[in-house]
């Protein structure tokens, strides 16, 4: 599933305005993705994406945009939640 979305988010798209949102301030090896409805934009290493609580994230957000989202990676869940699952496995990474 990570490989699906490092091949989509690498594809070319000229004139998305989601790409120009994601345009700077993303370090090498890390990717934005927005949570909630109020799309909250956070900056998360992409070997966050192997652990078990983002596994289930990313089959949420597939389920509900699919894998043709252009852009920003859209989590669907709200941000207070997303936040303490970031906490989580920030504990388990440091």
């Amino acid at each position: 599933m990570l490989k699906k979305w490092k091949k989509l988010a690498a594809a070319p798209k000229s004139n998305s305005k989601s790409i120009k949102f994601l345009s700077g301030d993303i370090p090498k090896g890390c990717l934005a993705v927005c949570v909630g409805e109020e799309m909250q934009r956070f900056v998360i290493p992409t070997e966050y994406l192997s652990h078990g609580a983002f596994a289930i994230l990313l089959r949420e957000a597939e389920e509900e945009f699919g894998f043709q989202q252009e852009g920003v990676l859209r989590i669907p869940c709200e941000v207070a939640v997303f936040e303490g699952i970031l906490q989580m496995v920030e504990a388990n990474y440091c």
